[in-house]
């Protein structure tokens, strides 16, 4: 979550918009507040697609199914405007982070979790199919994970099962890695297909790898048709559950309502909660990712007025956020009224109290507080160290681009040392009255890689480091730097002799080409762009 920039609206329809939520190929996400102060989620259009005629047609009928479906698990909408402009659409606020974003940054879900979420989707997919719609585009992406359980987002490439296909003859829409054989190959698409995306939802889920691994679209759509998925990682009793599901023939797949007896039947057994959907360790994680994105305070931040009597004529006040929204409450601090900041009447501020270092928010800092550090939950596993999420891809890819020059960097050290020593011996052999001077020089050109090297790494690892946080001079510099290093390398090609620096000296190269060309593709320019806002 991230707040208002200059570019971004203030108001959609009768909503008051607080904070971005998100920003996606369709429009931008944003927390939104209705006149009563209910939390709504505004997914605004982009302003050029507001302008092509085919996407205003698949946005209402997005709309229109989105309003068809409800249930439980799933994120009814509120109201639109697909004829404003740009469209808009409002939809149920859901406060929890996305399955995509919760597998990438804390690893595969504990298997009593995995269970719950298989059962949570079923239930789902069972309220959409009710409505006589495919969704077609279920992902880890498109379930958010709120304490109520899983709910399923976007039906933005929905078609109702008796109407005609909204896209063209022979055009494949969806995830490559998340779609079914008969939709990877453009053939009609009934209700089995969103049983197969759910196996697939679930092995990742539960493993933390799609099953039919990563790679260009063709080839993760060629395997979904043609190979079979990878469920080693996944626990076996879950196993059988996702290995039905991806049966490519769709007749072979089971049904929803007979794949939630076989959940039902074969899962562990969960300890019912009126307060949380989850088994213990996943509700912490989801308590504390509501706490770190600083739900309260954008409830906080949301404009209500009551009136108040004083010694005089009664004016409006803005009372505190923990009187003006229940969500708030239970944050440390004592609240004073101050002198009166408008002609609208006193306001208040916060006031610290003994008991404020406790809080996830101190009151003396509300509504610009610190979130406590995120800590694991008891019994959540711990995976290797992962990226934070929000970071695009190719930024990503150039950050690890960037380890990897520096790892080379020092295995270039470790073999150059190894060279200068064997050419050394070589020499001392051939002219022994020269060993004092051949030992020289051999200390110098050792001390010039070992300095050389260091500083390599360094640079190597400072550009990483600066360009995960979006420092927008990282990319600059990179660039500097990988001119200085083709003007050395082309030198170095001609006059050096020795095949381990030209190998080395090329192979560095072409890390920093690769890298340079992620730092300054398009999504990356836009994730150090905000950063530089922020």
């Amino acid at each position: 979550m991230e707040p208002l920039s200059g570019n971004d609206p203030r108001r959609v329809g009768e909503f008051q918009l607080r904070a971005r939520l998100g920003n996606g190929g369709m429009g931008r996400v944003y927390l939104g507040f209705s006149p009563a102060g209910r939390a709504v989620a505004v997914k605004v259009v982009h302003p050029e697609l507001a302008r092509d005629q085919q996407f205003i047609r698949r946005f209402r009928q997005e709309v229109a199914a989105a309003r068809a479906v409800s249930g439980i698990y799933t994120a009814p909408v509120i109201t639109a405007g697909p004829d404003d402009d740009p469209p808009w659409l409002a939809t149920v606020f859901v406060p929890g982070p996305s399955l995509a974003t919760l597998i990438s940054s804390r690893g595969p879900l504990p298997e009593a979790a995995a269970w719950r979420l298989a059962a949570g989707l079923a239930e789902a997919l069972q309220a959409v199919h009710a409505c006589g719609l495919v969704h077609r585009d279920l992902k880890p992406a498109n379930v958010l994970l709120a304490a109520d359980g899983p709910h399923v987002i976007d039906f933005g490439i929905s078609r109702a099962m008796d109407d005609t296909v909204l896209t063209a003859k022979g055009m494949v829409v969806g995830t490559p890695g998340f779609m079914s054989p008969e939709q990877a190959s453009g053939a009609p698409v009934e209700p089995a297909s969103d049983v197969f995306s759910l196996g697939c939802v679930l092995a990742y889920a539960a493993a933390g790898v799609q099953p039919f691994g990563e790679g260009s679209a063709p080839a993760v759509l060629y395997r979904v048709v043609s190979g079979q998925p990878d469920l080693a990682r996944v626990s076996p009793g879950l196993r059988q559950i996702v290995a039905a599901c991806l049966v490519k023939d769709p007749a072979g797949r089971p049904g929803l309502a007979a794949l939630a007896a076989m959940i039902s039947r074969d899962g562990p057994a969960v300890a019912a909660s009126p307060t949380s959907f989850w088994p213990g360790p996943l509700a912490e994680v989801i308590r504390r990712y509501q706490a770190e994105s600083g739900y309260d305070r954008w409830f906080a931040v949301a404009t209500h007025t009551v009136t108040a009597r004083e010694s005089g004529p009664v004016q409006t006040a803005h009372l505190p956020p923990s009187q003006a929204f229940p969500q708030a409450a239970g944050h440390a601090g004592t609240w004073a009224p101050a002198r009166p900041q408008s002609a609208g009447g006193p306001r208040w501020t916060p006031q610290p109290s003994a008991a404020a270092s406790n809080q996830p928010y101190p009151a003396a800092a509300w509504p610009q507080g610190s979130p406590v550090p995120y800590q694991p939950a008891p019994g959540w596993p711990t995976p290797a160290a992962r990226a934070r999420p929000g970071i695009p891809g190719p930024v990503l890819t150039a950050v690890r681009l960037m380890y990897a020059g520096a790892a080379v960097s020092f295995v270039n050290v470790v073999v150059s040392l190894a060279a200068i020593n064997q050419i050394k011996t070589v020499f001392e052999a051939q002219h022994p009255l020269a060993q004092g001077a051949a030992q020289g020089i051999a200390t110098l050109a050792a001390a010039a890689v070992i300095i050389g090297g260091a500083v390599a790494i360094g640079v190597w690892l400072t550009l990483a480091s600066a360009s995960r946080k979006g420092r927008s001079w990282a990319r600059t510099a990179g660039t500097i730097l990988f001119g200085l290093d083709t003007i050395w390398l082309l030198g170095t090609l001609g006059k050096a002799n020795i095949p381990v620096i030209k190998t080395f000296g090329v192979l560095i190269w072409l890390i920093g080409l690769m890298a340079l060309i992620s730092l300054w593709r398009r999504q990356s320019s836009g994730y150090f762009r905000d950063s530089r806002r922020r």
